[in-house]
């Protein structure tokens, strides 16, 4: 039987089609396998990864102090706690503060950790204000000669807009029952008899509370820690707060050689973990001096 050049033709044609789609289809599930690890190694899945026995978590608190980033560190925390081969927790500091009651969660959860996993704390560039509230709940404290530690202190952002509402034709109207219900207005001052109310009710009893939660924290009496509040920062390597704010001052490089003769372990892993927040809509209340996170304060439920 004679094959003509056209059917030889249509053949190759057909083979090359045929070619062609199962490298398109390669292609497509080759690029659809790199979609989904690259999706769940961003979601932390693979951060267990490791050729190591013996494997160092390292958290990395490197934002605000806000209610649901704090949630996110705690619930990897668990997992690592419940991972036999996670032998010690480096926890890095490096927050400017926030949120007090996130604060208190945090520092009270670390103290319980350390009944299971050993941590160590180590700021690398500020734990200020919340960030240190956390920091403190660690000893030995290490950190970086020059980063910022302290700001413990509580502030109250206020921004009077009222000049500008009334040349813009804005008017604030409102319904409230209860004197102080609404203390504060972003369209005019805070009058004394607010102010005293407000400082008196909110601002004294919670810088009471983290005054008396670092020096619980950090085992030294609150009349020898006053001296280091009222909002004060320091550089971490100024004598005067050598085992008052700081124990130790060092680099990350030499704390994780620490790390490693505590395990009497040469092949030790740090593994990174990927923390990944959730959405929240809950207002956060603010106690520290940054300004990045600006915080509703003028609608109390």
């Amino acid at each position: 039987m004679e094959v003509k050049d056209y059917e030889i033709k249509a053949l190759k044609k057909q083979i090359f089609i045929s070619n062609l789609k199962a490298w398109i289809i390669g292609i497509i599930l080759i690029a659809e396998v790199i979609f989904v690890v690259k999706y769940f190694s961003n979601m932390g899945l693979f951060n267990d990864v490791s050729t190591a026995k013996t494997k160092v978590a390292v958290i990395r608190y490197n934002k605000p102090v806000t209610e649901k980033f704090t949630t996110t560190v705690m619930e990897k925390m668990d997992k690592i706690r419940k991972n036999k081969a996670y032998k010690s927790v480096l926890f890095i500091m490096s927050s400017p503060g926030g949120s007090p009651t996130a604060s208190e969660e945090l520092s009270e959860y670390l103290k319980d950790y350390q009944k299971d996993k050993n941590i160590t704390m180590y700021v690398d560039s500020i734990a200020a204000s919340g960030g240190y509230y956390i920091a403190s709940a660690i000893k030995p404290l290490y950190a970086n000669k020059n980063a910022i530690v302290g700001s413990i202190g509580v502030i109250m952002p206020h921004y009077n807009f009222g000049e500008l509402a009334k040349k813009i034709g804005v008017e604030e109207d409102y319904l409230a029952s209860g004197k102080f219900k609404k203390p504060i207005s972003m369209l005019a001052k805070i009058d004394n008899e607010n102010r005293e109310y407000m400082t008196k009710h909110l601002l004294k009893p919670t810088y009471e509370n983290f005054m008396k939660s670092v020096a619980t924290n950090r085992g030294i009496t609150l009349e020898k820690l006053k001296p280091f509040t009222e909002g004060k920062i320091f550089i971490a390597n100024v004598p005067e707060i050598k085992g008052i704010l700081v124990d130790k001052i060092s680099s990350l490089y030499k704390v994780r050689e620490i790390i490693r003769k505590s395990l009497n372990k040469k092949d030790v892993d740090f593994v990174n973990i990927k923390l990944e927040e959730k959405p929240s809509f809950l207002p956060q209340v603010k106690v520290d001096l940054d300004l990045k996170e600006i915080v509703n304060w003028f609608n109390f439920q």
